[in-house]
């Protein structure tokens, strides 16, 4: 059975079944392999484009997180479950800062995460399952 979770990436990362990817070279030739990339690659954008917005309005996330990494996950849910609740509260154009000031501006930082690539082949169950309910 497939994960139900999993995450997204682009060509830079090696495709797992916790980790899908668009199909490259030949393979994206095929037209249900394209439709699946057309449809990673609209799932990319809307992801991007909340981390976006959750990054303008939670400055906490402009800047290397200064904690333990067991907590990031808990720290992200909440800013997500935060940010959820704001939208419908009509409060997206706010900036929270670390320290509980109101903003709107600044900088926007790039965060880049090393890959190990070791022990992982280029292929997933849940890819494959994707590419033919596509069809």
């Amino acid at each position: 059975m497939p994960r139900k979770n999993f995450m997204v990436g682009d060509n830079a990362y090696i495709c797992s079944e916790a980790l899908l990817t668009p199909f490259s070279g030949v393979e994206k030739e095929d037209p249900a392999k394209d439709a699946f990339n057309v449809y990673l690659s609209q799932l990319r954008i809307h992801i991007e484009q909340t981390f976006g917005l959750m990054t303008a309005k939670w400055r906490i996330l402009r800047q290397p997180l200064q904690t333990h990494l067991d907590k990031v996950g808990k720290i992200f849910m909440c800013i997500t479950r935060l940010h959820n609740f704001c939208i419908p509260e009509g409060t997206e154009g706010y900036v929270v800062g670390t320290n509980g000031e109101v903003d709107q501006g600044g900088e926007n930082e790039a965060i880049s995460l090393p890959v190990d690539e070791s022990g992982i082949s280029e292929s997933s169950m849940l890819r494959d399952i994707i590419v033919n309910d596509l069809v």
